[in-house]
């Protein structure tokens, strides 16, 4: 659905009698709710916000994160999937998904923000409708951030093109043209200041609504990705030093029935050539928590470690942004499993087998990555040897969203991590120079994914920038698996790490061609999104590069 038909469509909705008539005779239908008679209190204003909220999804942005890189392969449940097999063209339906998402957004701000406009609030409640529109501001500018991300070639060059700039609600006559990186990021800084001077944090659970640590961490993120390195690290800092929040931890305390015997565990899964989860590590005491691992029930056990309980949220963790989803609103785990994240749930995506083996690599010093038991569900069928298994023979299912305390439903989308925050400091640092202080970021967090009580994760030594960058670009790899960041860190820092292309295994692209390989370079006209085809269509604009 292109912009200039979103645009109509609205215009004739329940939602278009919002908007003042636009026609010459200006006629007011009886009974009409637009915006003179809709925005007349802070409490309308606040409903009208709460649903501008709903709009906010980057689930899309996720799922092609995870096709166009190393994160995924073609599951039991699924045959094909064209963009995972690197065929993208103009009518790509993720692009066109990712781009009516994100100005559907916009559009929702920009009418609320032009409706408050339209009423002077009582004093008493100036600052809450300062606040209001402060969130709207906020989400404008990260849907616009967002946007950019996917649709312009090098967000690094104020000048290279990137997408629509809408600060208004438009006419659907106008003709919106792609806007260059400097103005967007005008309005977003411009959007940010006005957020950080007004906004008022919400007093429960304010980590799933915009507060400041988003402020911040969207700051540090798009600071990072601007290559403003200054601003990026000041940024980062603020969050890891006045956000309260913690690396979430993994160890926790073996119930007294698990002693430090190497029994053998139960099998992963049931297929062919299937091994046992001990395969990894040898250790008796690593082989005892495994067992209790594989045993303990994860969403209603006070004993799972507060990592888990993040990922099913039990607790807030390490979020410092989520966007709220209750059960059974909607349940992203179906973007990659059919019914639920196990064997038997339909999956249509399994975790790449290259990015699989990253997780069973001890971290050192006795030290085991709990990642490997938090995003891969023990119902898992794992190969011995991967290169002769069939697609059905191994399957890694993705449990990163498992669903909430209960069952497999909701999980709530993490939009910012502390996680993030250390990576961002420790590539800011190693940029000006300080190697061992970045190396102590990366231990930090490697620390906070061991699950061995008692075990020291080393601080890793780094020869050169580059050994640093590799590493960093490693760690994210691992940790923010299947949240949007893979795509865009393999394109900004992949050269710089001497990271070429993407690291799929030969048996992930049993559907790649001529036309669409294994592999695809980091320079590839691929790691950047189309333009819909829609879009153009009907508002004149370029086509980036490739298609």
């Amino acid at each position: 659905m292109t912009m200039k038909v979103y645009k109509f469509l609205l215009l004739m909705s329940v939602f278009a009698s919002f908007t003042a008539c636009n026609d010459a005779t200006d006629i007011v239908q009886k009974g009409e709710l637009n915006d003179k008679a809709l925005f007349t209190s802070v409490g309308n204003m606040q409903l009208f916000l709460n649903e501008t909220y709903d709009r906010f999804n980057v689930e899309t942005d996720f799922m092609t994160a995870s096709l166009l890189t190393d994160e995924v392969a073609i599951g039991s449940g699924l045959t094909v999937n064209d963009t995972q097999r690197f065929f993208v063209v103009s009518t790509n339906g993720y692009a066109s998904s990712m781009w009516n998402t994100h100005y559907n957004l916009i559009n929702y701000c920009n009418r609320l923000i032009r409706g408050a406009a339209l009423f002077t609030p009582p004093a008493a409640d100036q600052a809450a409708y300062n606040s209001i529109i402060a969130q709207a501001r906020a989400l404008r500018a990260f849907a616009h951030f967002e946007l950019m991300v996917y649709f312009s070639p090098d967000l690094s060059n104020p000048n290279a093109l990137g997408v629509m700039l809408l600060d208004k609600v438009p006419t659907i006559e106008e003709d919106t043209p792609r806007a260059t990186n400097a103005a967007l990021y005008s309005l977003i800084d411009s959007d940010l200041d006005y957020a950080e001077a007004n906004l008022i944090e919400a007093s429960t659970n304010s980590y799933k609504f915009v507060n400041f640590d988003f402020i911040n961490a969207f700051r540090a993120r798009m600071f990072l990705y601007r290559k403003d390195y200054v601003k990026a690290l000041q940024y980062a800092n603020a969050v890891i030093n006045t956000s309260g929040v913690s690396l979430a931890q993994s160890t926790f305390t073996l119930p007294a029935n698990y002693p430090a015997t190497s029994n053998v565990l139960p099998p992963v899964g049931t297929g062919t050539g299937s091994t046992t989860i001990n395969t990894s590590p040898s250790t008796a005491p690593a082989q005892a928590v495994q067992r209790a691992l594989y045993q303990i029930d994860q969403w209603t056990s006070t004993a799972a470690p507060t990592y888990r309980k993040m990922w099913v949220d039990a607790e807030q963790g390490e979020s410092l942004m989520s966007l709220d989803r209750p059960n059974n609103k909607n349940n992203f785990s179906s973007q990659y499993n059919t019914n639920g994240s196990y064997l038997t749930g339909g999956p249509l995506f399994d975790m790449g087998r290259n990015l699989f083996d990253l997780y069973t690599q001890p971290l050192g010093g006795g030290a085991e990555d709990f990642r490997r038991w938090s995003f891969v569900d023990r119902s898992s069928t794992i190969a011995v040897d991967p290169s002769t298994a069939t697609r059905t023979g191994e399957v890694i299912v993705i449990d990163k969203y498992p669903g909430k305390t209960g069952g497999h439903t909701s999980n709530d989308i993490k939009l910012f991590r502390l996680s993030e925050m250390y990576f961002i400091k420790a590539e800011c640092l190693v940029r000006n120079g300080d190697l061992a202080g970045a190396a102590s970021l990366i231990q930090q967090v490697r620390q906070a994914r061991n699950y061995i009580i008692g075990a020291v994760v080393p601080t890793p030594t780094y020869a050169s920038a580059q050994a640093a960058f590799a590493d960093i670009l490693l760690e994210r790899r691992k940790e923010l698996a299947f949240e949007g960041h893979r795509y865009i860190d393999l394109k900004r820092l992949g050269a710089e790490a001497g990271v070429t292309s993407t690291d799929r295994y030969s048996q992930d692209g049993v559907n790649s061609s001529a036309t669409s390989p294994l592999n695809i370079t980091i320079t590839d006209y691929r790691f950047t999104m189309p333009i819909p085809q829609a879009e153009i269509n009907v508002n004149n604009m370029p086509q980036n590069d490739g298609y």
